[in-house]
C-alpha cells in the first residue's frame, strides 16, 4: 500500500456513498471505510460521490483530479481534501453537497429571570427565546433596554461580585459551546467570552477549551477583575473537566506521545519512552526528528498497531503525511523509525 509502483487513489466520503470514477462504479464507502484504484502516471480522473441515505438532504458531487508524471497536480476543489502518503498514495476525502436544515420557529419562552438592587431601585433582567436569545432589562419596573444575544437554546442569569463591584452574568449556550456576557451597573459590557466550558468562581472566571488531543488536554484561561477591568492570566494546560488516563501500548500510546511532543509537553512525552530511548535523545532532538505536523493517525487499513502518519498541512485542502513505525516494550516506546 505504501510503496505502490503506480499512483494509488484512496477515496472516502463524508457519508455512506457510492463512488464512481470516470463513469465506472467503484464501490461503496463512508468516512471510516474506503475504496481504492491505481492511477496512470498522467491522466484525468472524474470522481463522483453519490449519497446513499435518502433521509438526509444531500446531493451528488463530481470533481476532477489530474496526474502528471505520477504526481497530483493543482489544488483540490473546496469540497475535496487530499493527503499524500509515502509511496505515491493519495487519500482523497469527498464532501457531498448538503442543504441547510430548516427548523420551524421555536415557541417564545422565558429561560431565566433575575432581580437585584441598583442603588435605590430594583433592576430586573429577563432572558428569553424569541427567534434567538434575547435579554430584556427593566429598571424600577420600566423597560430600560434590550439585547439580542444570537442563537442558542439555553441560558442562565446570576449576580457576580468581585473586587467590590457587582455584575450581571449572562450565560448562554448553543451547539458550539458557552458564551458569557458580564454587564456592569451602567450596562456596559465588562467582559465577553466564548468557550466550550465557562465557570464562575470566587477568584475569577475560567474559560476552558479542548485543544484536540487524543487524551483530552484542555486549555484554561482565568479572568480576574483588577484596576477597573477584567484581565486574563496566562493560559494553563491540563485536565480540568476530565481525568488523565494513560494510553495503552500501541497506536494510542504513539499518538499520545506525538501529540505531547507537538504541544511541547516535555515531561509527558518523555514519560512514554523506554529508559534507553529517553537517555539517547533530548526533547529538542525528538521534536526535530518528528518535524512539524498538525494531525496524526494510522494509515487506512493498517492493523499492525505500530504505524502512525504525521500529517502536515501544505496548503488549502492539501496535506502530506510522513510515516513512522513504533516499537513497544513493557508499555513504553522502545524505538521510532521513519518508514
Amino acid at each position: 500500500m505504501y510503496h505502490s509502483p503506480v499512483p494509488l487513489i484512496i477515496i472516502r466520503a463524508d457519508c455512506p456513498a457510492l463512488i464512481e470514477v470516470n463513469g465506472q462504479m467503484l464501490g461503496e464507502c463512508t468516512a471510516d471505510t474506503h475504496v481504492a484504484l491505481p492511477a496512470s502516471d498522467t491522466g484525468d480522473y472524474y470522481v463522483s460521490v453519490i449519497p446513499l441515505r435518502p433521509e438526509e438532504p444531500r446531493w451528488a458531487v463530481t470533481r476532477k483530479v489530474r496526474f502528471e508524471g505520477g504526481l497530483l497536480t493543482g489544488a483540490p476543489a473546496a469540497d475535496v481534501s487530499i493527503c499524500s502518503w509515502p509511496g505515491g498514495v493519495y487519500e482523497m476525502c469527498m464532501h457531498t453537497g448538503q442543504a441547510a436544515l430548516r427548523h420551524g420557529a421555536g415557541f417564545p419562552r422565558t429561560l431565566d429571570q433575575l432581580s437585584y438592587s441598583i442603588g435605590n431601585h430594583r433592576r430586573t433582567l429577563t432572558l428569553y427565546y424569541e427567534g434567538g436569545l434575547r435579554l430584556c432589562i427593566e429598571d424600577g419596573g420600566k423597560p430600560r433596554t434590550g439585547i439580542a444575544l444570537g442563537e442558542g437554546s439555553y441560558g442562565t442569569l446570576a449576580v457576580y461580585t468581585t473586587g467590590g463591584r457587582q455584575f450581571a452574568a449572562v450565560r448562554t449556550a448553543d451547539a458550539a459551546g458557552e458564551q458569557l456576557l458580564m454587564l456592569d451597573n451602567d450596562l456596559n459590557a465588562a467582559l465577553e467570552i466564548a468557550a466550550a466550558h465557562i465557570t464562575l468562581e470566587e477568584d475569577g472566571i475560567c474559560a476552558i477549551d479542548p485543544i484536540g488531543t487524543l487524551l483530552g488536554h484542555e486549555r484554561r484561561i482565568r479572568y480576574s477583575y483588577s484596576a477597573g477591568a477584567f484581565v486574563s492570566a496566562q493560559p494553563e494546560t491540563g485536565f480540568f473537566t476530565c481525568a488523565y488516563a494513560r494510553p495503552a501500548a500501541g497506536v494510542q500510546l504513539a499518538t499520545a506521545f506525538c501529540e505531547a511532543v507537538r504541544e511541547g509537553f516535555e515531561q509527558e512525552a518523555i514519560g512514554y519512552l523506554a529508559p534507553e530511548l529517553e537517555q539517547a535523545f533530548n526533547f529538542d532532538e525528538i521534536k526535530d526528528f518528528l518535524g512539524d505536523f498538525q494531525h496524526c493517525r494510522p494509515p487506512l487499513s493498517d492493523q499492525s498497531g505500530t504505524l502512525l502518519g504525521l500529517i502536515a498541512q501544505e496548503e488549502d485542502r492539501l496535506s502530506s503525511a510522513r510515516l513512522y513505525a513504533f516499537t513497544f516494550e513493557d508499555g513504553l516506546i522502545a524505538d521510532i523509525a521513519e518508514v
